[in-house]
């Protein structure tokens, strides 16, 4: 039976179910996730902050006070973890990060750790990596049907982006899942840009790893966004200074 499975499908007449798709719980933050679920089911949330460390990072003090300029005054909430996959992410919101919700906006932005070939035993393709977004999206649309998606492409990743494999996989990924959005109930921003210098290589000095943005690159993401999040959110923009 696994040999005429296995032909079916070379020859493609089945499909391999994309593992991106298969929700799967984050070894090691059980608690962190257990904090979520009691956190979502004691108040409402009107934004969700959904992805991995570049996300989970603006709990680090240090970040603080972006935090505090942008996102707590919407009622925010950080869903982020890191190192988390497309299928961890599925997996926490099935699991209690959504119940009782219906916030106005929820930001995802997630699929780099899907293509890290280096700290991880398996990577994902593009269009694995689209799948598992979609996944989500579909996830979202169907828990909160209310609620507004704003989808950011993958940050770019590496020295020089368009020159490395994992850099070129998350472009492809996110060139592939923009197609989602609907600009009725998902939107897609790529603001990959404000991490790059003219030339097309990263910014160092506001992504220090190359990966994750620090402090003046979640700044500079904070402000990319606002315009379309405070469109979305349907109140004032928060990067003008008061009364403008």
């Amino acid at each position: 039976m696994f040999l005429a499975l296995g032909v079916l499908l070379a020859f493609g007449l089945v499909q391999a179910e994309n593992p991106a798709t298969i929700p799967v719980p984050q070894h090691g933050f059980e608690a962190r996730h257990a904090e979520k679920v009691s956190q979502v089911s004691k108040r409402n949330f009107e934004l969700l902050m959904i992805g991995d460390s570049i996300t989970h990072n603006f709990e680090k003090d240090a970040y603080q006070p972006v935090w505090v300029q942008y996102y707590k005054p919407r009622h925010a909430i950080n869903l982020g973890y890191s190192g988390a996959r497309t299928e961890n992410i599925l997996w926490n919101l099935e699991n209690g990060e959504l119940t009782g919700q219906s916030p106005k906006v929820a930001v995802l932005m997630i699929g780099t750790n899907n293509a890290d070939e280096t700290n991880y035993p398996t990577h994902h393709t593009a269009e694995q990596i689209a799948g598992g977004v979609k996944a989500i999206t579909g996830l979202l649309r169907e828990r909160l049907p209310r609620t507004k998606i704003l989808l950011l492409a993958c940050f770019p990743f590496g020295e020089h982006p368009d020159a490395n494999s994992r850099g070129i996989v998350l472009r492809h990924a996110s060139e592939i899942f923009r197609s989602l959005a609907d600009n009725k109930h998902i939107f897609f921003l790529d603001i990959g840009h404000v991490f790059l210098r003219p030339d097309g290589s990263m910014n160092k000095l506001i992504m220090p790893d190359y990966l994750h943005p620090n402090v003046s690159g979640a700044l500079l993401w904070a402000q990319a966004m606002e315009p379309l999040l405070s469109k979305l959110m349907g109140d004032e923009r928060r990067d003008l200074p008061s009364g403008d």
